[in-house]
């Protein structure tokens, strides 16, 4: 038994059990399972293109913000009265100066009014006097050094502006102490530079009017480029690994899923600020309702499953029970030599009902077949004992033949030794009820042995000539096949008036059938059946070799017949069988010359 079919449940109950487990429930629960991981994949991409979307809102929200910001710092370069107060403050009073001024930066402030977050304008023209758009947090002194250096740091780099991501606040009651700012020098083709001014927005104001519209639960961070956090809603919500990993990632905007810490993480990247914008959101609020779901389904598929075990053993038990009784009944069947009989009660189902019936008639028949076999066997034993009393007279009448044989060489009768020895090796051959066929060979060995008995009772009156292919004399033929041809020729075919007949005896192969000719030139058939009384010998017959030639090879032999006003020709057609003999040197030129050609 393989190893497989041991590991298999045995019963039926059990085999129902397994077999629902696997084909019906094991395949659900794999469905299902994909099923789930595809929604939460579906899931999670909506949730990546949300907060993608969302980052793209948060991105453009901070570039209008910084592009708000330069052009303003056009509107400021492009306004003429505004250059000719701070191109030469000297003609003007302080304080018609400052209003002049101020008023010039609250009218560009409400020409964005619509815009979510408010600019702090600061300004030094280049006698150092500083003009602001809001209340400072100190008193405003000359700051010509600060308009100095200012002019000498934005005109040495690539640019006459800069942004300063991290500029101290010093807006009086402002909540942060962070501002975003634009440094820029204010220059006029006609009167050259002018002076320096600052536009600043509070990037913290800015960053919680963007987190109303935020995802619940959505955390948001911006970090600059060497990782130092600027602002973000929640102190613990990101770990310094999301951090060192986003700037090391080669990509400047993009996504990935953190398995440790189970979070959805988007990222953008503001080149100008060197700036990080990143959010994140936790797995398991994503995917709370899916979790629900899953556990719901489970709950549900581990009811059915024990609903189904339990109605399996109840229903199988219901069958079994007397599939059961039948097993005892086929177990006590040997030990009461078949004097068993199985009762099935009514509520058994029909097939096994039907089950009982037949092991009952089966019961009855191998009874019967048991009580036949005994008296054939008994019959088989008589014909065996009067079998070896009829051989009793044969092997006497060898033992006789013997004993002649012995006498005439004693008296030098080497004729009859010769008649002797012949009818012994045919009388043994025919004897051997063990063994049908023979090699051609051998065949051809008992006919020669015929021949030499014949030829000494008729004398001169016949002639045989073989025409044999050497190459098939291991041919397997029936035995004494050819003798009961040859004796109709000799007994029937030839007339005693006569000279002396012929008779040829040919054996070849053609294809893979092996034929056997035995032809005469006597009287033919015709003419031997008008003679009446003619003795037709005490030899096997051709009926007899018909018989024998359809038991041994059913269809595939055939004996035919040609016959004229002079000589009979019968032909057999038999299968091709060779036996080669076995040999040390295994070289029999003829024998393995034909059975290796075919």
């Amino acid at each position: 038994m393989p190893a497989w079919q041991t590991k298999f449940p045995g019963t039926l109950k059990h085999r129902l059990f397994v077999t629902y487990i696997t084909l019906l429930m094991l395949p659900l629960c794999i469905a299902v399972l994909y099923l789930f991981q595809h929604f939460e994949s579906i899931r999670q991409k909506d949730m990546i293109d949300r907060m993608s979307e969302r980052m793209q809102q948060v991105h453009v929200s901070l570039t209008d913000m910084m592009a708000f910001a330069y052009k303003t710092h056009i509107m400021l370069n492009q306004d003429q009265s505004l250059i000719q107060i701070m191109h030469a403050p000297e003609r003007y009073e302080p304080i018609e100066r400052k209003k002049m001024i101020e008023s010039k930066m609250f009218g560009i402030n409400n020409s964005f009014f619509f815009h979510q977050t408010e600019l702090y304008f600061k300004l030094i023209d280049q006698k150092g006097n500083v003009y602001t758009s809001y209340s400072p947090n100190g008193q405003l002194t000359n700051a010509l050094d600060e308009f100095q250096n200012w002019k000498k740091e934005l005109k040495s780099g690539p640019h006459p502006y800069r942004w300063v991501a991290d500029d101290w606040n010093d807006v009086n009651n402002s909540q942060g102490n962070k501002l975003l700012s634009l440094y820029t020098v204010l220059e006029d083709e006609l009167r050259g530079t002018y002076g320096v001014a600052r536009i600043s927005i509070n990037i913290q104001e800015w960053f919680r009017s963007t987190l109303k519209n935020s995802l619940v639960k959505q955390d948001l961070m911006i970090f600059t480029g060497q990782g130092e956090v600027l602002l973000q809603n929640r102190d613990t919500g990101f770990r310094k690994e999301t951090i060192e990993r986003i700037v090391s990632a080669d990509h400047s905007t993009g996504h990935y899923k953190d398995e440790s810490s189970q979070f959805l993480v988007n990222y953008s990247y503001l080149e100008e600020l060197d700036w990080y914008v990143v959010n994140q959101v936790p797995l398991n609020e994503l995917l709370h309702e899916l979790q629900q779901l899953r556990l719901i389904f489970f709950l549900f598929l581990s009811l059915l499953i024990i609903s189904f075990v339990l109605a399996t053993f109840f229903l199988s038990a219901r069958m079994t029970r007397p599939l059961y009784a039948l097993q005892r009944s086929m177990e006590e069947a040997s030990d009461k030599k078949l004097n068993v009989k199985i009762d099935i009660g009514t509520h058994a189902t029909s097939e096994v009902r039907s089950l009982g019936k037949s092991f009952n008639l089966m019961i009855d028949d191998i009874v019967a077949l048991i009580n036949k076999l005994k008296l054939e066997e008994r019959q088989k034993q008589a014909v065996r004992f009067q079998m070896l009393l009829s051989q009793m007279n044969p092997h006497f009448l060898l033992n006789t033949l013997n004993t002649v044989k012995w006498m005439a060489r004693k008296e030098k009768q080497e004729s009859i030794v010769g008649i002797c020895t012949s009818l012994g090796l045919i009388l043994e051959v025919s004897l051997n009820s063990e063994i049908e066929l023979i090699p051609l060979e051998g065949e051809l060995k008992l006919l020669r042995s015929y021949e030499s008995i014949q030829k000494f009772r008729f004398r001169d009156h016949f002639a045989i000539i073989y025409e044999i292919d050497e190459s098939i004399q291991y041919a397997l033929v029936p035995k004494l096949s050819l003798q009961p041809l040859v004796e109709n020729s000799i007994v029937h075919g030839f007339d005693t008036d006569q000279s002396q007949g012929t008779i040829w005896v040919r054996a070849r192969v053609e294809g893979k059938v092996l034929i056997l000719e035995v032809e005469d030139n006597g009287i033919g058939m015709e003419e031997a059946s008008r003679k009446p009384g003619r003795r037709s010998g005490h030899g096997i017959g051709l009926s007899n070799l018909k018989e024998r030639l359809n038991l041994l090879f059913k269809q595939e032999a055939s004996v035919e017949f040609a016959t004229g006003p002079e000589g009979t020709l019968v032909r057999l057609h038999l299968p091709l069988l060779i036996a080669t003999p076995y040999s040390l040197g295994g070289e029999d030129s003829h024998v393995d010359s034909f059975s290796g050609g075919g």
